[in-house]
């Protein structure tokens, strides 16, 4: 008998609440996504990914 486990849907770290769409050619997440790391290290575009996080999450919940 075989288990199988579900994977969890990868979230896109700048799109809060959205899942990863793929929407880079020859991407397999946010782990590998061009855009993502480009985002991340850049201070100022990541503070504002973070800045955005809780006005995301509250338009979720409303």
């Amino acid at each position: 008998m075989s288990s199988r486990t579900t994977r969890p849907d990868a979230r896109c770290p700048l799109r809060p609440g959205e899942p990863c769409t793929l929407c880079q050619l020859d991407v397999t997440g946010p782990q590998d996504c061009p855009l993502v790391y480009l985002v991340m290290t850049d201070e100022e575009l990541r503070d504002g990914v973070h800045r955005t996080r809780p006005v995301a999450a509250h338009h979720q919940r409303s």
